[in-house]
């Protein structure tokens, strides 16, 4: 199955029967290359900002905002304790040409699930959300996230009367970028599914507010150093509220 021929309804059949879903497509795998290109350039430019600093989205057109996500009380809704940086970045930033053909083919597949416009997201006045198109780069040296469901974004989409879907795409390959622990997923059997051995690097990971998931600890026999390329790397383009 690729980006451009998948079924909604089978995606949301195995969503309830497993609670995760794998797309691995080659012209997808094509788009990751030139996306990790470009976030490595934007790593050596962008300023690394703290974890409580705020940013208006509106601005990203003019530069990403990379921050760090460090702590116990991290998370939209509830608290995540994690430790990672996350850089986010408008689609539409030619600095940035791979990431934003990556984005935007995330917002058309994310959108066609939901079954709203393709463009949903792009007009936050209009819609009440924008597209929080970022990187999650989870450093070798103890990167990591505790496992969680996303009940938050569930919630705020249910307000609205649309169903959530969770995507990420894996712009990094375990045994190459880093060694140890990396993203997990807890299907309905309860078991445990190493995503990085089940999708690596260039697929698409599914699932929504019901699935518990999480991500390991990366490599903790190195020194953290949050200016590195390496470790885990994961595109996201969720939908923020705009209030």
């Amino acid at each position: 199955m690729n980006m451009t021929e998948f079924d909604r309804q089978v995606v949301d059949k195995e969503l309830h029967r497993h609670g995760y879903f794998i797309l691995k497509d080659k012209d997808l795998e094509s788009r990751c290359e030139a996306a990790r290109k470009d976030y490595e350039i934007s790593l050596a430019r962008a300023k690394l900002h703290a974890p409580g600093e705020k940013f208006d989205y509106k601005k990203l057109s003019r530069k990403p905002w990379r921050k760090l996500a460090i702590g116990s009380k991290n998370g939209l809704g509830h608290s995540i304790a994690q430790n990672l940086q996350t850089t986010y970045f408008s689609p539409d930033d030619r600095n940035y040409p791979g990431l934003g053909v990556l984005f935007r083919s995330m917002v058309a597949v994310r959108n066609k699930l939901m079954a709203v416009d393709l463009d949903f997201g792009s007009n936050p006045k209009r819609d009440g959300f924008w597209n929080a198109c970022r990187i999650h780069h989870y450093p070798r040296g103890g990167g990591f996230m505790s496992v969680h469901r996303d009940t938050y974004f569930r919630k705020k989409l249910a307000d609205k009367n649309k169903p959530f879907y969770q995507m990420l795409v894996l712009l990094s390959q375990k045994k190459v970028d880093f060694f140890t622990g990396g993203g997990v997923l807890v299907d309905f059997d309860d078991k445990k599914i190493d995503v990085e051995t089940e999708g690596g690097f260039g697929s698409m990971i599914l699932y929504d507010g019901r699935t518990k998931h999480g991500v390991e600890d990366i490599d903790l026999d190195q020194v953290i150093d949050f200016s590195r390329s390496d470790g885990r790397i994961v595109a996201l383009t969720n939908l923020y509220c705009t209030l």
